[in-house]
């Protein structure tokens, strides 16, 4: 298994300049009764991220947190910077969440970051996407970005088996986008979509 992780390329390649202009990137913070929600949509640029994690940061360590995402992804750093943090803040012992609306779709860099929580909701419909990693400044696909994207992922909790079956599809070939629903994940033993809910 080992040989095919370091052999195959995963997720996040950028979008293109037009398409980044079109979806740039939000972050919006609101206090509900019993929760702090923030909601990333869009692309996932350096500027999402430390608005992220200036909005993480200032949130009450009582109050568990939900992220909610809509995103194609982005750029890989800043995707990382924005796992990290949220790591940082479950490791001192705060909630957060992940979940993804049966509208909505969660691709590239925006998985990474999606299992960056724990539980991971996801309505049925919802979308998920991985593909092969790209460099950010020359658009080709890195062997070493590709071992560092699984490492993480596999790190966060995905199963290797999926990510071994993925592979085998075509999914991590850099010829393709492997597109998959929050229902699918739920049944497959991915480890991705721990809880398939109606969100409210």
């Amino acid at each position: 298994m080992r040989h095919l992780l370091s052999a195959i390329i995963l997720l996040a390649s950028l979008p293109c300049a037009g398409q980044a202009a079109e979806m740039e990137g939000t972050v919006r913070h609101s206090l509900e009764a019993d929760r702090t929600m923030l909601r990333v949509s869009g692309v996932i640029t350096p500027d999402v991220a430390a608005d992220f994690i200036e909005a993480l940061d200032a949130t009450p360590a009582s109050r568990p947190v939900v992220v909610e995402l809509d995103s194609p992804g982005g750029y890989v750093k800043a995707g990382f910077a924005m796992v990290d943090a949220m790591l940082r803040a479950r490791s001192a012992g705060r909630s957060i969440t992940t979940q993804v609306r049966a509208a909505a779709s969660c691709e590239s860099m925006c998985f990474g970051v999606y299992m960056a929580g724990f539980p991971r909701r996801a309505e049925a419909g919802a979308t998920f996407m991985v593909h092969a990693p790209r460099d950010e400044r020359s658009g080709a696909l890195s062997l070493r970005t590709t071992n560092e994207m699984i490492a993480r992922l596999i790190g966060l909790g995905t199963a290797p088996a999926w990510i071994h079956t993925v592979a085998e599809r075509g999914g991590f070939s850099g010829r393709m986008d492997f597109v998959v629903r929050a229902e699918e994940l739920a049944r497959s033993g991915a480890n991705v979509v721990t809880e398939l809910v109606t969100l409210h």
